[in-house]
């Protein structure tokens, strides 16, 4: 996820019923360790680890860890426990940012390869669970608080709907979560970020050109991330001044930039649509839920600005998706909460 927003309060905060605290430099005490289970949320820039007693839903000891930093997956959870004096597991809940349909998962964003068995064994779990990241924030989003959520017009439903969860970062994912008609949720994870970008005008066509060359494929994931909205600042600019993808949504956010200003405006765009896209597709009248670094720190000018028009023009029956609520999740570490449920099921 985009690295803007990963510092957190090192005081409790109290979040549906679920607090998280973070991660401090008290040990856990080592007698009867299988009381405890992993949870953890994998990005390509960053991993999140915190842990949970048996018949709590309280998450203690949260810690990030940047990935430069270890030569895998398996040394990160390692490192992790070692500092937390924990040297056996109830279970284990690890989402990841790459699909885990198959016995050797690589993360889209990162040389990181590992499966199921590895994990286990580095963790030293009696019992493993293997998520997309986005399976994880679509089992969550039942168990967001409405404090949490920066809501974008629409209204909220009055029944169980089709919810959708999408976000840039590193990476763009995307997953969906469907209503059971005996109660409950099933998350379908998806791979939103490889779909074709959505340009519409001569501007955004020409900026594609730019990016992929003429009349090349271009996937979403290449302009809906930190590193894609670099790459339309540097187009607009020509000669770009800023350095990173932080400062060029620091100086558009503060209107100190006017080529940083109009590459988050045609990134806002691009959301917005791709967001409409899935609304209009999924039928999702339980909501669209923006996730990811990037959403928190625009969230104001997902408000005040184009967004909402943009989602709603949708053509001829765009009526059938202009209640559906819009929702940024401001919770900082909401892909636990969906781990939680996962090793509760």
């Amino acid at each position: 996820m985009f690295s803007l927003l990963l510092a957190a309060s090192a005081e409790t905060v109290q979040r549906s019923g679920c607090p998280f605290r973070q991660h401090v430099a008290v040990r856990v005490e080592d007698n009867d360790m299988s009381d405890f289970s992993l949870v953890g949320d994998i990005g390509g820039t960053n991993s999140r680890f915190g842990l949970v007693e048996t018949g709590s839903t309280e998450i203690i000891h949260v810690e990030s860890v940047k990935n430069d930093s270890f030569s895998g997956l398996e040394a990160a959870a390692s490192h992790y426990l070692k500092n937390q004096g924990v040297n056996a597991l109830r279970s284990a809940a690890i989402a990841v940012a790459a699909p885990v349909d198959r016995e050797i998962i690589t993360l889209t964003n990162r040389d990181w390869s590992f499966s199921v068995s590895s994990l286990s064994k580095a963790t030293n779990s009696a019992h493993f669970r293997l998520l997309n990241d986005y399976e994880a924030l679509a089992l969550a989003l039942p168990h967001i608080a409405q404090s949490d959520l920066a809501q974008i017009g629409g209204t909220v439903p009055n029944r169980n709907s089709m919810k959708v969860v999408l976000g840039p970062g590193t990476g763009l994912g995307m997953a969906m979560l469907a209503p059971l008609p005996q109660g409950g949720w099933m998350a379908l994870p998806g791979e939103g970020g490889q779909i074709t970008l959505p340009v519409v005008t001569k501007e955004e066509m020409a900026l594609r050109d730019a990016m992929v060359g003429a009349g090349e494929f271009c996937e979403v994931e290449w302009v809906l991330t930190g590193p894609g909205l670099f790459l339309l600042y540097k187009i607009i600019a020509g000669t770009p001044k800023l350095k990173t993808p932080e400062e060029v949504l620091q100086a558009a956010i503060a209107k100190q930039d006017a080529s940083a200003e109009k590459a988050l405006n045609h990134f806002i765009t691009f959301l917005a649509r791709l967001s409409g896209d899935f609304a209009m597709g999924l039928q999702a009248h339980g909501g669209v839920y923006l996730a990811g670094g990037i959403a928190p720190s625009i969230v104001n000018e997902l408000q005040s600005g184009h967004f909402r028009k943009v989602f709603d023009d949708h053509g001829r029956i765009a009526d059938v998706i202009q209640n559906i609520p819009v929702y940024v999740i401001m919770d900082k570490f909401p892909a636990f909460k969906g781990c939680v449920a996962a090793l509760k099921s």
